[in-house]
């Protein structure tokens, strides 16, 4: 890497000083991020990427015919093609037989060949097909593209290469349309998925023989045989955790362990990285050179460390292949190959440059890599590793006493995962919206066990598998018992109350002032990464006052505009005066969120799912839509009524946020998630009111709040001979009024309920602004209803092509006849709503942009 350097530092006539060309291939890397992220923002322009490839490589071929200094070019020509790179995936010009074109509402059945094994998530499965055909009444039709098919229930035993048969229904890929929202539309995309397939168990079948002639079938193979040997030993967890360390395999891993290495701060540990190939690429190492001065034509030759280097790529390519190559194992891979490369070129690679070609390597061949949390993550913490641990723990020099150097290696470990920490701490947060407090001890304690004890153990067993399977299995046990005590360490830690700490969403401006900040702060303290800088005759830690100067005006700088942006966010969050509501778009389902005046903070119902283990509404879409809002308390929860659709998502808000008060009419049902709820509720200690007995009238920060539905003794009157006062029609309905402002959120009621308010307050139900009943039913439409409240504004809460086939013509009929503007939070997003008493702005999240 060192003879790259000076070979691109003489044709750019670059002075070997200078920082910012010490390590060519960081500017090149930063030109092609840079081009791939304009790419994203600005698709479907190839012509003027085009025109700049041209440029750049007319500006290349300039320098070198005249003999002049390269200095832009190359970046202009390398910015370019990273934004051609993209394209692929972001451009809106699809085949016209890609699988996104055959969406449709009725049955269609697919044929294609099984790209992955099937994952289990409690009671689906799930896994990735390559389409080729689709089947419909007559000739088959040529299909291209990939589909993600979950199967509810069990699935026949498939193997990658196995060629399948699909009916069902072709959906497009959806997201959920709020502010500050996951692109999960893009995730699948970038990841080559274009439609999905929601089937059951009965409509998977295998059609013909499966492909055995590819080396990924092979790799399939032996992945399975480890796996074989790894399921007869240590209990479900163990053997769990053992597949994501030897092979890369995290499907099995359950959500609980998942949870407890992030609150300990060490999921890194479930990633194949540096620490298992490393070992892989050493034992390699040792292996062939001690073969190799077994005979005397390498010895005469001095060809054993570089032959034992050449040989040691195999194995750790094969192992790479093997762990899935996810974007921390290609990182592993190509920067250990850098390693032992530089054996046969006898130079020494320098860190940076080999962490820059690596991450060049992946966005190459692979773009959409930039934007995976794993490559990300992945990077920024070696990065930060390079870059911190030399300023925080020093190796002593050949001077230091015995203590000292005993100092140093005890501290050794913790300055590394206090490195990786500090530069992936933005990021986790970004993502994760956790700090982990107990990351550090943690990390100190556990990653030996699992490094020097698991890793090694489980590889060389796993390796021996293929000779005799018995010792393999006697060293897996070995491995599982050693596990369990990292197991026991782990949970120990992540019982503290104070594990870890959840915070708000920083913004993509706050990360990268953040980092600056960081960043520059730790660069003015001498480390080996500057040795580049060093004045002629300084010593090598020695830091240019000049350079000191510029990290300081760029943290004083980063540290201004960080405290701007907390004032910015502090009058947003405590000192407005105006009233912001946001019906937010949970799919099938109903959850609206309030933001009075001066920072009060109630959520109507929070969406969710029957089966909300399989996919929390709350986890998933309420909670990072408040985190981005910058919310963590939210002071009061309203609860229409039990259907999962309006509460299953309150459970994880409930016990993840700081939660004052819960509004409900005091019925249950005998559901898991209303048991669930309830739970949450008495271990947070907050237990409703009487509804009885409860004041139906609250005035907050100017915002009068009125509960219409249902009557102090439903109950009674249920029992009483009212049959019609079932659960829809017993919804908590609130109508708040702030000004000239007003509107209604009635819950599910029916036309039994609607007819019961008009009776009760005629003309006073009119609102501006009105939630539509029960998503738009048919039977939530009473015309005298939409009368009384006629509203300038209707908004339906449904999901995209729901089942139910809401909002119903005849619905949409009568708020049109009433003259009210309608929005649909499946076709519209989220509707936000900003008030100040006087005006009313209405907004929409709209829909994505990525095809």
């Amino acid at each position: 890497m060192d003879d790259v350097s000076c070979h691109l530092r003489a044709a750019f006539c670059l002075p070997s000083s200078a920082m910012y060309y010490s390590r060519p291939l960081v500017p090149l890397l930063l030109s092609l991020i840079a081009g791939i992220l304009t790419g994203y923002w600005l698709p479907d322009y190839p012509i003027w990427g085009y025109a700049l490839v041209l440029a750049g490589a007319a500006g290349v071929l300039r320098a070198i015919i005249r003999r002049i200094p390269l200095r832009f070019a190359p970046l202009l020509l390398i910015a370019a093609c990273g934004y051609l790179s993209i394209q692929p995936w972001t451009t809106r010009h699809l085949p016209a037989n890609c699988i996104s074109r055959f969406a449709a509402s009725d049955i269609q059945t697919v044929i294609g060949v099984v790209l992955s094994d099937p994952s289990t998530d409690h009671h689906r499965q799930k896994f990735d097909v390559h389409c080729e055909y689709l089947q419909k009444k007559g000739p088959h039709f040529s299909l291209s593209g990939n589909i993600r098919v979950t199967v509810d229930g069990a699935v026949p035993d498939l193997d990658v290469g196995d060629r399948i048969r699909i009916s069902g229904r072709i959906r497009l890929l959806n997201n959920f349309k709020n502010p500050g929202g996951f692109d999960y539309r893009r995730y699948l995309r970038f990841n080559g998925i274009q439609a999905a397939m929601f089937v059951g168990s009965g409509d998977v079948a295998r059609d013909g023989a499966a492909h055995h002639h590819s080396i990924f079938k092979v790799i399939h193979d032996v992945r399975k045989k480890i796996s074989h040997h790894i399921d007869q030993v240590g209990d479900t967890d163990e053997r769990a955790v053992l597949k994501a360390l030897l092979i890369g395999d995290t499907r099995e891993i359950p959500k609980e362990i998942t949870e407890m290495f992030s609150k300990d701060g060490i999921s890194h540990l479930l990633a194949i990285s540096g620490l298992h190939v490393g070992i892989v690429a050493t034992s390699a190492f040792f292996t062939f050179q001690w073969i190799l001065s077994r005979f005397s034509f390498f010895l005469w030759r001095a060809w054993t460390r570089k032959g034992a280097a050449l040989l040691a790529f195999f194995p750790v390519l094969a192992y790479g292949l093997l762990a899935g190559m996810s974007p921390s194992t290609q990182r592993a891979v190509i920067m250990i190959t850098v390693f032992l490369m530089s054996f046969l070129a006898e130079r020494e690679p320098e860190a940076f440059n080999t962490l820059s070609l690596a991450a060049l390597v992946i966005l190459v061949i692979h773009p959409p890599a930039l934007f995976s949390i794993s490559f990300q993550l992945s990077f920024a913490s070696v990065f930060s590793i390079l870059f911190f641990l030399p300023r925080l723990g020093s190796p002593p020099d050949i001077f230091s006493d015995r203590r000292s150097r005993l100092r140093h290696t005890l501290l050794s470990p913790l300055w590394v995962s206090l490195s990786a920490t500090l530069g992936t701490l933005p990021l986790v947060v970004y993502y994760f919206n956790q700090i982990s407090l107990v990351s550090p001890i943690a990390n100190y304690v556990i990653v030996p066990i699992v490094g020097f004890g698991v890793a090694p153990l489980g590889l060389l067993s796993a390796t021996t598998s293929f000779i005799t399977p018995t010792v393999a299995v006697w060293g897996l046990k070995c491995c599982a018992t050693i596990l369990g005590v990292a197991l026991h360490l782990a949970r120990f830690f992540a019982e503290f109350s104070w594990a870890a700490i959840q915070v708000v969403s920083p913004s993509i401006p706050e990360l990268i002032f953040g980092y600056c900040l960081l960043f520059a702060c730790f660069a003015m303290k001498p480390g080996r990464p500057f040795k580049q800088l060093v004045i002629p005759g300084k010593s090598s830690r020695h830091v240019p006052q000049t350079f000191k100067r510029r990290m300081g005006i760029i943290a004083v700088a980063a540290a201004l505009l960080l405290g701007a942006d907390a004032a910015y966010w502090g009058y947003q969050r405590f000192f407005r005066s105006d009233l912001r509501i946001t019906v937010i778009d949970v799919g099938q389902g109903t959850a609206s969120l309030l933001e009075f005046p001066q920072g009060p903070v109630m959520l109507i119902d929070a969406g969710g799912l029957s089966d909300h283990t399989a996919f929390d509404i709350g986890k998933m879409v309420i909670a990072p839509l408040l985190w981005q809002k910058k919310i963590r308390s939210v002071d009061i929860l309203a609860l229409s009524h039990t259907d999962s659709d309006h509460m299953n998502g309150m459970i994880y808000i409930a016990d993840n946020f700081h939660v004052r008060e819960v509004w409900t009419n005091g019925a249950s049902a005998n559901s898991i998630g209303c048991h669930r709820f309830m739970d949450v509720l008495q271990r947070r200690h907050l237990s409703p009111e009487n509804f009885s007995t409860f004041s139906r009238h609250r005035d907050i920060r100017g915002v009068s709040i009125d509960i219409i539905n249902p009557p102090p003794d439903f109950m009674t009157r249920s029992a009483g001979g009212e049959s019609w006062r079932d659960t829809n029609n017993n919804s908590l309905a609130l109508r708040i009024a702030f000004g000239n402002f007003s509107m209604l959120f009635p819950g599910d009621i029916k036309t039994a309920g609607e007819h019961e308010l008009v009776m009760l307050y005629g003309n006073h139900l009119q609102t501006q602004v009105l939630v539509v009943p029960h998503h738009g039913s048919k039977s939530s439409c009473l015309p005298a209803f939409v009368d009384a409240v006629h509203p300038q504004l209707a908004i339906f809460t449904t999901g995209v092509n729901n089942r139910f086939k809401f909002p119903h013509p005849f619905a949409i009929e009568q708020y049109q006849h009433a003259g009210a503007e309608l929005r649909n939070t499946a076709v519209d997003g989220a509707v936000m709503i900003t008030d100040d008493g006087r005006n009313m702005q209405v907004t929409t999240a709209g829909s994505s942009d990525m095809p």
